[in-house]
C-alpha cells in the first residue's frame, strides 16, 4: 500500500480555544480502549491551535537555519539521541547533491514542500516547536480543539506523559498486561494517521511511544498561549 498525505496547502491560521473547565476522554459504548476512559474535567487556560500541521518547507528550513546543531533548543535527552545517532533531518530523509529527498513506498522521491512533515521523534517536534517559539499542545488541548481544525492525516505528538485517567485499573489478562505496563518514560500522539485502521480515529484516542521513536507516521502542530 502507498500512502499519500494530502498537502498542507491553506495558509496557516491559530484557532483561538478559551480558557475554562472542560470534559476529556471517552464517553459512550463503542469500540474504545481502557486508557480513554475515565472521563473527567480539566481545566486549561486560553490557548491558540494551529489549523494545519507542519510542513516539510517549513521543517527544512529549521534544518537549513542549524536547527540540528544548536543545543539550545533540544532536551538534554533529545541532544544526546540525535548526536549519538548522527541525525541531522526526519528519518528516511536523504540530502544527494544538495537536494532532499525522502525514501517511501515508492522508493526514492523528492521531498514535497506542502505535504506534513512526517517521521519525527519527540525530541524533533520539540525542538522545532522551540525554535519557533511557540510549543506543542498538551494532549488535553488537542482533544478539546479537535473539532476545530481537520485531523488524521499524521499522529500529533503531544507534550503531554502517557498517564493514567482518573479511575483506571489494570484489566485481568492481556489488555492489562499491555496498557498499564507502558505507562512510564512515553509520550502520548493524539489524532490518527494514513495507516490507521478504520473505526480507530477518535478525538479520544491516546497513541503513545518512547520520546525517541520516528518510525511511525508521526508529525506536529503547534499551539500558542
Amino acid at each position: 500500500r502507498v500512502y499519500n498525505l494530502p498537502n498542507e496547502t491553506h495558509e496557516q491560521e491559530f484557532i483561538p480555544v478559551k480558557e475554562g473547565l472542560y470534559e476529556v476522554g471517552y464517553d459512550g459504548d463503542g469500540f474504545h480502549f481502557d486508557i480513554e476512559k475515565g472521563r473527567h474535567k480539566v481545566y486549561l487556560e486560553a490557548f491558540e491551535i494551529s489549523n494545519r500541521l507542519v510542513t516539510n518547507q517549513e521543517y527544512l528550513e529549521f534544518i537549513q537555519a542549524g536547527g540540528y546543531q544548536n543545543f539550545n533548543l533540544w532536551h538534554a535527552e533529545g541532544w544526546e539521541f540525535i548526536n549519538e545517532n548522527d541525525i541531522k533531518a526526519p528519518m528516511y530523509w536523504h540530502e544527494i547533491e544538495g537536494e532532499w529527498f525522502r525514501y517511501c513506498m515508492e522508493g526514492l522521491v523528492a521531498v514535497n514542500p506542502v505535504e506534513p512533515v512526517m517521521h519525527l521523534s519527540y525530541y524533533e517536534a520539540a525542538a522545532f516547536a522551540e525554535w519557533t517559539d511557540l510549543r506543542l499542545p498538551t494532549e488535553f488541548e488537542w482533544e478539546v480543539a479537535s473539532h476545530s481544525f481537520t485531523w488524521g492525516k499524521l499522529w500529533e505528538w503531544t507534550s503531554s506523559a502517557f498517564l493514567p485517567y482518573p479511575r483506571f485499573e489494570k484489566k485481568a489478562g492481556a489488555v492489562g498486561e499491555y496498557n498499564g505496563k507502558f505507562m512510564v518514560n512515553q509520550k502520548v500522539l493524539r489524532g490518527a494517521s494514513v495507516s490507521t485502521p478504520q473505526g480507530h480515529s477518535r478525538p479520544t484516542y491516546r497513541n503513545f511511544f518512547h520520546p525517541h521513536m520516528r518510525w511511525q507516521f508521526a508529525g506536529l502542530r503547534l499551539v500558542r498561549s
